[in-house]
């Protein structure tokens, strides 16, 4: 109980970026989820609501704590162009 107290009152007070910590069956946090767990999609599938997959051409230059990095470069060359970009390289 007091684990689930405590991380809803950090999930409450955090920004949209944060990642809140996962509660392990003694009580304690822990810093990374269970195996298999998607935590957050990157910042460009947010931006275009669609699911994010494993294999994200795009997650690894646009994390999910900087929309605003994905929303500039979406703006100047659109999300297709950026995606065929990543892909020719």
């Amino acid at each position: 109980m007091e684990c689930r107290a405590a991380a809803s009152a950090m999930v409450a007070a955090s920004s949209p970026s944060f990642l809140s910590p996962i509660c392990s069956p003694t009580g304690s946090f822990s810093s990374s989820p269970p195996p298999g767990t998607i935590v957050s999609p990157c910042a460009a599938c947010k931006i275009l609501r669609r699911r994010c997959v494993d294999k994200c051409v795009l997650a690894p230059y646009f994390p999910p704590s900087e929309p605003l990095k994905f929303t500039i470069a979406h703006r100047i060359f659109g999300a297709s162009n950026i995606i065929k970009l990543l892909q020719v390289s």
